[in-house]
């Protein structure tokens, strides 16, 4: 890519619930409404286009499915798997959450590490011509994270 680049946006939102253990204030169970905003930059292709953005939408919403309406807990706190439920336990609580509704992370789930893993399931099913993914997640006004990830 040269000294400038060309790229699109599209935002989503998507409704999730999490815990962060060792924190005074999120260790509860909580929920959000984030806000997402995907830039892509790369070569643009067919009919003089990065990605048509009907096939960019497609994209975003089956990879943000995967989030939305689901609690997203760090592998950590899993204690077991078993008939169709998933063990949870942290601090003095304990929960028991239908596998369908559970989606995990490596470690603790922050806008950070959010970004982070939505940028990669993102990329993944994106076509070879972007070359730069920026995820944006805003948890709540004016405050959020970011994750600038190339191929």
């Amino acid at each position: 890519m040269a000294n400038e680049a060309t790229g699109i946006f599209i935002e989503e939102n998507f409704d999730y619930a999490h815990f962060i253990p060792n924190h005074p204030k999120c260790y509860p169970l909580h929920g959000h409404t984030a806000k997402v905003e995907i830039k892509l930059y790369g070569r643009k292709e067919a009919f003089d286009m990065i990605l048509d953005f009907g096939e960019l939408k497609n994209i975003c919403k089956k990879v943000i499915s995967n989030f939305d309406h689901k609690l997203i807990a760090s592998k950590k706190y899993v204690k077991a798997i078993q008939n169709g439920l998933v063990e949870i336990e942290y601090n003095k609580f304990r929960l028991f959450i239908p596998l369908e509704n559970v989606y995990m992370l490596e470690n603790e789930v922050t806008s950070e590490n959010l970004s982070e893993e939505l940028s990669k399931s993102l990329l993944e099913n994106l076509p070879s011509n972007i070359e730069i993914i920026e995820v944006r997640i805003y948890e709540g006004n004016r405050k959020g994270a970011f994750t600038i990830r190339r191929r």
